[in-house]
């Protein structure tokens, strides 16, 4: 199972000075990184990554990098949507899972009602990785284009 993370980075002073987008470009080239944005406060810039083995190893990874000075991470505890789910839903969730115990313990069939909600096996967690990085290829190769485009000029009469 895969964990997933927020990292809090702070740059150098000579990268926040020169070369940030550029770092930001290399951070974001990661594979295990979902996505990178700037910010301000102590910190400047936040990512969220999903490491597939330990996260301690992707942490070391990010803090190898030159222009890294520090690096906090948030790590998330629970699944998003078990954390966004509202209380009537969570309620009936709890409510079905009596039911089923219920009627196992009694040896009785399982109740009639919607079927659960499986997690994505690995095939569909690999396609979204998958798209992910495509996702990111394209972003990269979309800045690479327009910084190599020289800016063409109108020639007035």
């Amino acid at each position: 199972m895969a964990t997933t993370a927020y990292l809090l980075i702070r740059a150098s002073e000579a990268v926040r000075h020169n070369g940030y987008l550029k770092a930001l470009e290399d951070l974001w080239a990661l594979p295990e990184v979902e996505y990178v944005e700037p910010v301000s406060g102590l910190y400047d810039c936040v990512a969220r990554v999903e490491a597939p083995i330990r996260l301690i190893f992707l942490v070391h990874k990010i803090m190898a990098k030159s222009w890294i000075e520090r690096v906090h991470v948030l790590r998330i505890d629970e699944p998003v949507a078990t954390a966004l789910e509202s209380e009537e839903a969570r309620t009936a969730r709890l409510m079905r899972q009596r039911e089923i115990i219920k009627a196992y313990r009694a040896g009785l069939p399982r109740p009639p009602g919607p079927e659960p909600k499986l997690h994505p096996g690995p095939a569909a967690a690999e396609e979204a990785r998958t798209a992910r990085l495509m996702r990111q290829r394209e972003i990269i190769r979309a800045h690479y284009q327009k910084r190599r485009t020289p800016a063409t000029t109108a020639l007035v009469r």
